[in-house]
């Protein structure tokens, strides 16, 4: 425990003045002033004495100044009791970044961002629950690299214009021996048990409030001490390190001076060969607000920057919102489709069967492409990130637009029909082609790995690989319920209630896809609790 100077009180970290405070005379001081007669050990600068809380159930391990503080359950996985080791030595990080948001903004943050999601159940909102944050100091390490040796740059010449014909001179390889030293090039969590899922959305922190660590930041607060290896992410800074050698040759008077007489420019390729090694790494703490919520065998994450207010949170979507929502849409376009019929006569059955196969295929293409876009972004992969084509929103509208003409009456009756099915053919025909396409993205999903700890992201990923099989399923089903109603409608044989029949069927088919889906984005939203040991963390397989 940290003690008051004045009257021998344990002291807090108070973040509102960036002090630490005894509640006790309300006495303030200077964490980094504190004199070490303050502190239970006197040698500050490498260890410092703590508390460290464990949990039972999950085995994570937290850090405290006071076992007065410790928290009644853990905070990952929501166990109801934690037991407190012995006052212990903990090998002090070399810097830290202090809280700088209060509890009280923490909670008015997450409060705002779960209000703009108006599918997520109400339970996120519970007062009692947000009451639950805990500040804690999460581990990342800084590393820092050097260059040495010779670098292979790609640069080009003077582009020009004459006449109506543009010239450029040949591409070149540019080299250099180069000795130059990037610090704090690339920072990342070194904690287990803080997913990089969350660690990465609530990124970056500002450097310049990173002052010499002091127990006295502690007080009040807990810490985790780190538990991956210092060079897990080491070579990741390479592309910091580019930027930064990139900054320095355009600073260099000589190398400058080069490029500009032969009137190079420097194309900063991606296969560019810059030789760098990581040479040191800092340990350094970083504030986090965290917040868990468990029921049952699931749970989910809260986070919150304890310095710029990033919000980070595993927010699952409500089925029931989502179907009273859908419910009422369909209630009032199914009423409006009734209302036309009984209200135009020119309005036939045909064409209310025709437009919903044709919503069916449009509708199908933008869940799926939601469902690759949330797979490819949660799992940062690059090769998922895809938009919808002007292709597929152009035969979309000819689809519908050529059901209409086809399906109603007109002065020109023949030239409408022939218009009408020309312009359906050719959008089925373009349609049909992206969804072909779009199957490669999704076929991406069943060969994909990932070399990351995080255990979100493999949890995401095998959930994303049995859900593609049930969903591919669902979607042959509905392939083939749309091709019978095209079929339907060229021949113009069946009864009026067959096409109400149909079309009720599409409907049906693609609220069920839409739910399919919602119950997707629930799933992988709620993480099993985790289990962690000496090798780090991993899911509980039982």
């Amino acid at each position: 425990m940290i003690h008051c100077p004045s009257c021998g009180s344990g002291l807090r970290f108070d973040i509102a003045s960036q002090k630490t405070c005894c509640d006790h005379c309300r006495s303030f001081f200077e964490p980094e002033a504190l004199p070490d007669s303050v502190y239970d050990d006197a040698e500050t600068e490498k260890v410092f004495d703590s508390f460290r809380v464990i949990c039972p159930d999950c085995g994570a391990e937290l850090v405290t100044t006071d076992p007065n503080d410790a928290v009644g359950f853990c905070p990952y996985c929501g166990g109801a009791s934690v037991i407190y080791d012995k006052l212990r030595k903990e090998w002090a990080p070399n810097g830290i970044i202090p809280f700088s948001v209060t509890k009280e903004q923490c909670r008015e943050l997450y409060s705002k961002e779960v209000k703009k999601q108006w599918f997520v159940s109400r339970k996120y909102r519970d007062p009692k629950l947000i009451e639950s944050f805990r500040g804690i100091y999460m581990p990342y390490s800084s590393y820092q690299n050097r260059v040495q040796g010779l670098i292979q740059l790609r640069a080009h010449g003077r582009e020009y214009d004459e006449g109506n014909y543009r010239y450029s001179t040949d591409h070149f390889i540019v080299t250099a021996n180069a000795d130059y030293t990037v610090k704090d090039s690339s920072m990342h969590e070194a904690s287990v048990a803080f997913d990089d899922h969350l660690s990465d959305r609530i990124a970056p922190y500002d450097e310049k409030a990173l002052r010499r660590f002091t127990p006295g930041y502690l007080c009040g607060f807990y810490a985790e001490t780190g538990d991956l290896d210092g060079d897990e992410y080491a070579y990741a800074s390479g592309e910091t390190v580019r930027s930064s050698m990139y900054n320095a040759l355009n600073g260099d008077k000589v190398f400058h001076g080069v490029m500009k007489e032969q009137n190079l420019t420097l194309d900063k390729a991606s296969d560019d060969h810059i030789p760098f090694k990581p040479e040191s790494a800092e340990r350094r703490l970083y504030p986090v607000w965290f917040m868990s919520y468990r029921r049952g065998n699931k749970i989910t994450y809260a986070t919150v920057n304890g310095q710029t207010g990033k919000v980070a949170a595993d927010l699952p979507l409500s089925p029931l919102r989502i179907l009273l929502t859908a419910l009422g849409l369909f209630a009032v376009l199914f009423g409006l489709m009734l209302l036309l019929i009984n209200v135009l006569p020119t309005v036939p059955a045909t064409t209310v069967n025709g437009v919903s196969a044709m919503l069916s295929l449009t509708g199908m293409y933008i869940i799926q492409h939601s469902f690759i876009r949330t797979v490819g972004k949660t799992l940062r992969a690059p090769e998922m990130d895809c938009k919808i084509p002007l292709a597929f929103i152009v035969s979309a509208i000819l689809m519908t637009v050529g059901v209409v003409l086809a399906t109603t009456d007109g002065t020109y009756e023949q030239d409408r029909y022939a218009m009408g099915m020309l312009a359906m053919m050719v959008g089925l025909i373009v349609n049909i082609v992206q969804h072909v396409k779009q199957k490669k993205y999704t076929n991406v999903i069943k060969h994909l790995t990932l070399t990351t700890p995080s255990m979100q992201q493999n949890g995401i990923l095998a959930e994303a690989k049995s859900f593609r099989v049930i969903n591919g399923i669902y979607r042959v089903l509905m392939y083939i319920a749309v091709f019978i109603c095209i079929l339907v409608i060229s021949a113009d044989t069946a009864a009026k209630s067959l096409y109400f029949a149909l079309a009720a069927v599409n409907a049906a088919a693609m609220f069920g896809l839409a739910l399919l889906h919602i119950f997707f984005q629930k799933k992988v939203a709620m993480r099993r609790p985790p289990q962690f040991n000496k090798k780090g963390a991993a899911y509980d397989e039982k």
